[in-house]
């Protein structure tokens, strides 16, 4: 049985199981993943923003009985999280494990998914981070801009792995696929540096928007 860190994560997990909620949510690991970046934009979004990235296309709840409940379970998952790149502990979660085979359903690749999606929705809070801090500090803008480029190559890899090794093997052929392939298991090692490094980034940005947590408590 599944062990998991609290009882939202629980309940979570119990929501995306829910035979009349299938069609309806993305999976558990998707949102954990959409999470994450939400707690990482150097401008936390609303929830009324946020919440509906978690909801798969033309998915539709049954009542806001189950619209409130879903609420409640993803703002305390968004508050842990938080509590938990404030105390420096940001990884993947502990139950994921190198995708043998690059396999694109695992929860690896549906976590990255969530991740890359959610950041993708929040590129225009980025991109103001950005220009923010290029009024000020244009040299160290271009290093950190060139640090997130890397994490979200990183994070695009193995939320597609097939897709990676095909790029591979487009750009360098065979032998740059197989050592892809090769370096893979090593490189997944490393994604909680990753994670870090992406948490630190927006970190800096924050220092451009002093507003942001008094505007999210609001």
């Amino acid at each position: 049985m599944q062990q998991f860190e609290s009882n939202s994560h629980q309940t979570l997990a119990a929501l995306c199981a829910d035979q009349a909620l299938a069609g309806v949510l993305h999976s558990y690991d998707y949102i954990g993943g959409v999470i994450f970046a939400v707690a990482s934009a150097p401008e936390i979004p609303m929830p009324e923003q946020w919440l509906p990235w978690v909801i798969k296309p033309h998915g539709k709840l049954r009542d806001e009985q189950q619209a409130d409940r879903l609420s409640d379970v993803l703002m305390g998952l968004l508050q842990q999280q938080l509590k938990d790149m404030s105390d420096e502990r940001i990884a993947l979660p502990a139950e994921h494990s190198y995708p043998q085979g690059g396999a694109i359903n695992s929860a690896v690749s549906q976590w990255f998914c969530g991740l890359l999606v959610a950041h993708s929705h929040l590129e225009g809070v980025w991109l103001e981070a950005w220009g923010k801090m290029g009024n000020q500090a244009e040299g160290e803008m271009f290093s950190l801009q060139k640090d997130l480029k890397h994490c979200l190559r990183l994070f695009s890899t193995f939320a597609d792995i097939p897709l990676a090794l095909e790029q591979a093997t487009e750009n360098g052929g065979d032998s740059k696929r197989a050592e892809l392939e090769r370096m893979l298991p090593t490189i997944f090692l490393s994604l909680s540096t990753s994670l870090t490094s992406y948490v630190g980034l927006s970190g800096r940005l924050v220092d451009y928007l002093p507003n942001q947590f008094e505007s999210f408590k609001k």
